[in-house]
């Protein structure tokens, strides 16, 4: 007997964003062996995944607007994953960094625009006390397509598939994931607004929403804005293991599928870590559970910035990175719901996810520049620093709350 608070809306949710993963995964495992083919070295793909993150960014932020002013968010979600799918797909037809660039870029900005939407949809559709546990169920199903994603892009490439062929094949989950976000969720009539009254009602609040919003809720912007700076690209941890094993004598389609293997077991520990981190924070503290995933982030660039060539060091921060990737995306939404009102939790979601996207665009552009310089040391270490002050910011906020309570 599955337990309560896991109903139609929560399983339509998880169903998007797991078929959602496996498309755009696919694509994720294969486009830094892509650009390599191409002649197209690190600091292209840098500056790719700095103005994906950058439009991410935006993407957040516009989602939470409109999500403050719409009753209905889930045509506007749905839109969302279609946009991404179709954009992602085409980066299949062209090796020009420019269309690549753009394309990347319009497939992330909807991706953000959907994230705070979604979320929305998902706090309203269970009790606070199982925040915890439906957003950890939630990243489960997302890092589940992202474990499918790269195990399928690794069995193609063995398979002598194309990168374009397997770039354009994840368009079939893509549109899997639009189809159950729309047809299957149904939206409650609280995420309707009654009357005329009431939408012009949310209208006019917007502008004084921000002052609104509590202080904890913008000490915990800070907090993640800190830590994201750390926080680049997982594409950087595929490029070091394709890096590594150059000269090794392997059959072309071990070498190729190695680093998607590696990336494969990140997702994995990315599928396992946030269920049972949710279990923990909603009978602990989410806050403190989610400085734990920040602090294993930070550890993982420490291990990157002093073994950047060993190749198990390499395996070993993949993990880690995938455990600090499931537990923060999680506890981040969780907190977020935890601290504010339903009315404010769609422009609250976007915010942070604002700050985690823009962070992640700044740390991917300098890391991209630094290992095209052939610095290997120097980007991971200044990850580390602002991982590691991201983690004490937060847990210094757990403990106020705490001591607050």
């Amino acid at each position: 007997m599955r337990p309560s608070w896991v109903n139609r809306n929560v399983l339509a949710i998880c169903l998007a964003t797991f078929f959602s993963d496996v498309s755009h995964e696919v694509c994720t495992a294969v486009l830094p062996l892509y650009l390599r083919a191409a002649g197209l070295g690190p600091k292209v793909l840098g500056f790719i995944e700095a103005v994906a993150n950058l439009l991410f960014n935006l993407g957040k932020l516009a989602g939470g607007i409109v999500g403050h002013f719409v009753g209905r968010k889930k045509p506007w979600a749905a839109s969302g994953y279609l946009v991404t799918t179709v954009f992602t797909a085409a980066i299949s037809f062209t090796i020009q960094p420019g269309l690549l660039v753009f394309f990347r870029g319009i497939a992330w900005f909807a991706r953000g625009f959907r994230s705070p939407l979604r979320d929305d949809l998902l706090s309203r559709s269970v009790d606070h006390q199982y925040f915890g546990r439906a957003f950890g169920l939630e990243r489960t199903s997302d890092m589940l397509g992202a474990v499918i994603g790269p195990l399928l892009a690794a069995v193609l490439l063995m398979l002598a598939w194309s990168y374009g062929n397997i770039i354009l094949m994840g368009l079939v989950p893509g549109l899997l994931a639009a189809s159950s976000l729309f047809f299957l969720v149904r939206e409650k009539p609280l995420d309707c607004p009654a009357s005329p009254e009431t939408r012009d009602d949310r209208k006019s609040s917007l502008s004084d929403s921000v002052t609104v919003l509590p202080m904890r809720f913008w000490i915990l912007f800070c907090g993640v804005l800190l830590f994201a700076l750390g926080n680049y690209s997982r594409s950087f941890l595929i490029y070091l293991v394709a890096r590594s094993v150059e000269g090794w004598e392997f059959p072309i389609g071990v070498f190729l599928s190695l680093p998607v293997f590696l990336y494969l077991i990140h997702n994995a520990v990315s599928a396992l870590a946030p269920y049972p981190a949710g279990m923990v924070a909603d009978r602990t503290s989410r806050l403190g559970t989610l400085a734990f995933g920040y602090l294993l982030g930070a550890i993982t660039s420490f291990l990157l910035a002093a073994f950047p060539e060993r190749l198990l060091v390499l395996a070993l921060a993949m993990a880690l990175s995938g455990a600090s990737l499931g537990i923060e995306e999680a506890m981040e939404r969780a907190t977020v719901a935890e601290l504010l009102p339903a009315r404010l939790r769609s422009l609250g979601f976007g915010l942070v996810g604002t700050a985690t996207a823009a962070g992640q665009a700044v740390a991917s552009l300098y890391v991209g520049y630094l290992l095209e310089k052939e610095w290997l040391t120097v980007p991971f270490a200044v990850a580390a620093a602002f991982g590691l002050a991201g983690t004490l910011w937060l847990t210094i906020l757990a403990l106020s709350v705490s001591k607050g309570n």
